[in-house]
């Protein structure tokens, strides 16, 4: 039997996806309607327009509303940005009773004093994430029935600073939705590409967006580390359109066009004629158009190596790295990642969900994923215990995951 229908909300520097769907029986989320509007008050993930946000969320809104049938009131919203940090905690409790195992009561003793680990006073925490337990020094998966004196739990915290936090709650309700709950963009999308055994081997997954770019990283099932990358789809379109001389619509057309990577020169390569700003007709080959393309993608790449042995996670990712989003469609562009970092690199299309073939696409993922991910929390709902007696909103949206 299907649940009642969901509402997610992928608020981009591009676009914006409202997505409604329904939990089926099995396992996958039906699609009701999709929306899709073109948003241009942001700009690397910072509202700068907050008018401009609110009309692009009405925008996406009414169109899945008329493609579902129905009136979408409250929704749930992925965030993410340079103001969403984390920071690790560690809480501990003693066991009463050697030959009493550790049941549900102890558990949430310890939730409950991870709970209590201090964030910046202008913090809003978005989820508290289980990272391990530790029974009487021994790592386990689960401590429920165990014997042991003391449990231990690492729990991560994400946090995001509340004054960017207020800016997307506003714009949200001026649309004339109410916030069911933020969820972290990079849990969202991995919850559309990234299996069980990715996850539980080690994996980065790199979401590349028009403005930024989402790093994450799973090992043995949790979120160990996220960041955003300062680079996205729009710096390859500025490049093509400074180097060409050309409009930023037209160099988005020749990028979507002609544009890939790790190509060897050809004696026949196609040229590509264009109108430059100035109205002149020019033309290029396609290899130059590449080697610019190339030479940005390669710049980002190389970031995000650095990023990872900044967080000293390289070498737990054994199932590599994974991209995707909108600027992860440029053809060969896991070759180029496999060439600059030495993982294995595959292309993320986003699974899980039937009812529209239009979401089985990279630009999706994210939605995709909040979707599946909020489908799959209601269905389990592990926090009933945790949120029976809430304070408000931030409480909606503070939630303890083992991840999926």
């Amino acid at each position: 039997m299907a649940g009642s229908p969901i509402v997610v909300l992928d608020i981009g520097a591009s676009k914006v996806v409202c997505l409604i769907g329904e939990a089926d029986t099995d396992s996958t989320v039906k699609i009701l309607g999709m929306g899709i509007s073109v948003c241009l008050g942001l700009r690397r993930s910072v509202i700068v327009d907050l008018p401009k946000v609110v009309d692009a969320i009405q925008e996406a809104v009414q169109e899945a509303e008329r493609a579902a049938g129905l009136k979408v009131t409250g929704a749930y919203v992925g965030v993410a940005g340079k103001d969403i940090t984390s920071c690790i905690s560690h809480s501990a409790v003693a066991i009463s009773g050697s030959g009493t195992p550790i049941d549900e009561e102890d558990v949430d003793r310890a939730l409950a004093a991870a709970e209590q680990a201090a964030v910046p006073a202008s913090a809003t925490v978005l989820h508290r994430f289980i990272q391990s337990y530790v029974v009487d020094g021994s790592q386990v998966q689960n401590p429920l029935l165990l014997h042991g004196s003391k449990l231990e739990i690492e729990t991560l915290s994400v946090i995001t600073d509340s004054h960017a936090h207020i800016t997307l709650q506003r714009a949200i309700e001026e649309a004339g939705i109410s916030i069911a709950g933020f969820v972290l963009e990079s849990i969202g999308t991995a919850a559309g590409v990234v299996s069980y055994d990715e996850r539980e081997m080690g994996v980065a997954l790199l979401d590349i967006g028009a403005g930024t770019s989402d790093l994450a990283v799973f090992h043995q099932g949790s979120l160990c580390c996220f960041e955003e990358i300062p680079f996205g789809g729009n710096d390859i379109t500025n490049d093509i359109s400074k180097v060409l001389n050309a409009s930023p619509r037209i160099a988005e057309e020749l990028k979507h066009q002609y544009g890939f990577v790790c190509t060897q020169d050809s004696p026949n390569d196609q040229l590509i004629s264009f109108a430059t700003t100035a109205g002149r007709s020019r033309s290029i080959s396609c290899q130059e158009l590449r080697a610019i393309i190339e030479a940005r993608q390669q710049e980002i790449l190389e970031f995000v190596g650095q990023t990872l042995e900044r967080h000293q996670v390289r070498h737990q990712l054994a199932a590599g790295l994974i991209l995707t989003g909108g600027g992860a469609l440029l053809e060969n562009l896991p070759i180029l990642g496999e060439e600059v970092l030495g993982l294995p690199v595959r292309l993320g299309i986003p699974a899980g969900t039937v009812g529209t073939d239009q979401v089985q696409d990279p630009r999706f993922t994210t939605a995709v994923g909040l979707l599946n991910f909020v489908a799959h929390e209601h269905a389990q709902d592990p926090f009933a215990a945790h949120s029976s007696q809430s304070k408000g909103f931030i409480d909606r949206i503070t939630r303890f995951l083992s991840f999926f």
